[in-house]
């Protein structure tokens, strides 16, 4: 006959307090919010660099967009977007956006505009 065991839950800090006592888990985790952090800055530094070349303040990305200053500003800090938005920021920039997807040696090319646009019939 095979035993039931009730299952033996612990307290969420005690499983933390347990996992970083591991030696060694801790060694990178400096490393990886350093590299999360500048990925962030490079990420916001790239919308805001694409928009300088269009040659357009966050103002007037603002008065194209439909939305206030702030909310570009948000928009160049965001570290995740919908694709919907990000799709409306680069027209209003007047850039055209494609999505590329590698699966192999295969790659295929996609404009956000054909994603985001319904397609008819």
């Amino acid at each position: 006959m095979t035993e039931v065991r009730e299952p033996n839950f612990a307290p969420v800090d005690d499983v933390i307090a347990a996992l970083q006592s591991v030696p060694g888990i801790n060694d990178t985790l400096a490393e990886r919010m350093a590299a999360r952090e500048q990925m962030e800055r490079d990420h916001a530094q790239g919308l805001a660099t694409i928009r300088r070349m269009a040659a357009l303040t966050q103002a007037e990305v603002a008065k194209k967009m439909g939305i206030g200053q702030t909310s570009v500003s948000r928009i160049e800090q965001r570290e995740d977007m919908l694709l919907s938005t990000m799709k409306h920021y680069l027209e209003a920039l007047g850039a055209d956006a494609h999505i590329v997807i590698r699966m192999g040696e295969v790659e295929y090319q996609v404009a956000l505009t054909d994603i985001l646009t319904p397609r008819a019939g």
